[in-house]
């Protein structure tokens, strides 16, 4: 039992040493390499240069649309929406420009499914990203925000309820799948809070500690019956 404790322990240690790796400002995610120049508008919230923007702040009823230059001829260009550092297509396009342009984009296309977007584009020589934020949209009035609410919720109750089953390999089973639901409902509603970046890979480890802790846990209260004399 002592043994298993320090296992507990251990993960939960592990846990909130990825927590303070993972939650950091937000600042500074911006970038565009390659000797290209990238820049954005907003119909409401203005213009943004996104080589120099840490965060770009927009609102519901925006429509944007983004336009970059490049020293050399680029042949092809991809955009993507990023999730826990895995990028979702977007836009991908093929040619032989020195110029290129994407959008009209209506935030409102977007925003109920998430209100934090981390936005990647990549080209024969430059790539960059931009963290987009929609101001006027809660963290709860997202499909991303309740789902990681409910995930988290159920993950955690899960969790709980494995302290009292038996150790064995079918309750550890359990508890890996309901640990790493709660670890995915956190890292969810840690992006809707535009607390963790959704292109921090990183975010991928709320899971997985999740599941580890959720395979260590299980039967950590259990007691057994003691057997009766007849």
């Amino acid at each position: 039992m002592n043994r298993r404790r320090v296992v507990v322990r251990g993960s939960c240690a592990w846990l909130i040493v990825l927590i303070s790796l993972v939650i950091a400002p937000v600042a500074g995610q911006a970038r565009v390499s390659g000797g290209c120049t990238a820049s954005a508008t907003a119909s409401r919230s203005g213009p943004v240069d996104l080589a120099t923007a840490t965060v770009w702040h927009v609102t519901d009823p925006d429509v944007i649309n983004g336009a970059a230059r490049s020293p050399s001829l680029q042949k092809s260009a991809q955009l993507k929406v990023v999730i826990f550092g895995v990028g979702l297509p977007l836009l991908d396009r093929q040619g032989n420009s020195t110029t290129g342009s994407a959008g009209p984009y209506r935030i409102a296309d977007y925003d109920h499914y998430s209100r934090v977007l981390s936005v990647a584009g990549t080209s024969t020589s430059c790539d960059g990203a931009v963290l987009i934020i929609v101001d006027d949209v809660a963290p709860l009035a997202t499909w991303a925000g309740i789902l990681g609410l409910i995930a988290a919720l159920l993950g955690l109750i899960g969790l709980i309820a494995s302290l009292f089953l038996q150790p064995a390999g079918s309750s550890r089973v359990v508890g890996m799948i309901v640990g790493f639901l709660a670890g995915l409902g956190v890292g969810l509603l840690l992006q809707e809070t535009a607390t963790l970046d959704p292109a921090n890979a990183l975010g991928l480890g709320f899971p997985v500690a999740g599941a580890v802790i959720g395979l260590v846990v299980p039967g950590v209260f259990h007691r057994r019956r003691a057997a009766r004399l007849v």
